[in-house]
């Protein structure tokens, strides 16, 4: 393990108590830095306190006093903070009962802290979302998923019961919402499979693809980002991810977007997070460039979330815990 300020290796002693920085310097160096590094170099380190605030450049302007409703939910999520926050403190200081010695892979994916969030998230009240749920499993054709103006069928077809993309297209009923949680299953065939998110039309969106490399070794699959605006595509973003993904293999996706948060979940593991708040609402689609080659078996959206799934998400960026 290496520092992420310095880059130098972090002692097995100091491992014990941070994994990410070789000293309580660099971390607190490392928080400093602007949000508009952050995003460049595509390092999000959130801290609960973060979880009630917005910090990035993009951030949603304040809003004016909520409803008691809202604030109803407001006080839940912030208690439920500062209780997570109490057990961050307790592991930080050796009296949270964290395994000492040696620790195994599962100790270290699920600490002592991973447990408690988990525990204190699982004992919310869980309410329904009572927002759209819509699913195609393509058995119907592809009427449902608008190419752009002009395009036709943009390379998209249906084969052994698998949808191949092509071209952009968006899923019509998704083009009004805010926020949800875009569920698929698909494979990598060649290159990248390529989905997009809040894209109120075919020239405004923010994609993203999960690249495979052909070849072996030690090249590691990625998540490439870029934006689109006014039908202008920003610089593209690599970032290397934590879990091996095989070609030719089916596995679970799954993109929240909530807020100004964008979250990317593959096989049950977080591996990409950030945030911009120019689009608030907008659909869901799935795109191919020349040399990819992709299958999707089925897509799912569900608008809103319960209280607890929402903290859930906010917490995913703040803490490293189990997507439960």
């Amino acid at each position: 393990m290496v520092c992420r300020y310095c880059k130098k290796p972090i002692s097995i002693t100091h491992r014990l108590v941070d994994k990410e920085f070789c000293s309580r310097q660099h971390r607190t160096a490392f928080s400093a830095r602007s949000a508009r590094a952050l995003r460049e170099m595509g390092e999000f380190t959130y801290s609960v306190a973060d979880v009630l605030r917005d910090t990035d450049e993009f951030a949603i302007p304040k809003k004016k006093a909520p409803v008691s409703g809202t604030r109803s939910t407001a006080t839940v999520l912030g208690l439920a903070a500062l209780t997570i926050a109490g057990l961050v403190i307790l592991e930080k200081t050796g009296m949270g009962g964290a395994p000492q010695g040696k620790a195994t892979k599962a100790d270290a994916r699920q600490g002592t802290v991973s447990q408690l969030v988990g525990m204190v998230i699982d004992r919310m009240p869980k309410t329904a979302s009572g927002g759209l749920v819509i699913e195609d499993r393509f058995q119907t054709g592809l009427r449902n998923w608008l190419p752009a103006p002009g395009t036709g069928l943009s390379g998209w077809r249906l084969e052994n019961g698998l949808m191949k993309p092509g071209g952009l297209r968006i899923w019509d009923e998704s083009r009004n919402l805010g926020d949800y949680s875009f569920q698929f299953e698909g494979r990598v065939e060649s290159k990248s499979l390529g989905w997009v998110v809040r894209a109120p039309n075919h020239n405004n969106y923010y994609a993203a693809k999960l690249s495979i490399p052909d070849r072996g070794g030690a090249v590691r699959p990625e998540i490439i980002r870029f934006s689109v605006i006014q039908g202008q595509e920003s610089r593209r973003q690599h970032f290397p991810i934590p879990v091996q993904i095989d070609k030719d293999e089916f596995y679970s996706y799954e993109v929240r977007a909530v807020g100004d948060r964008i979250l990317t979940i593959i096989g049950g593991r977080v591996v990409d997070q950030w945030r911009d708040a120019r689009f608030r609402t907008g659909g869901v689609g799935f795109f191919s460039e020349r040399g990819d080659k992709s299958s999707v078996r089925w897509a799912k959206l569900q608008e809103g979330e319960s209280i607890a799934d929402k903290l859930r998400s906010y917490l995913t960026f703040g803490l490293i815990i189990p997507v439960l």
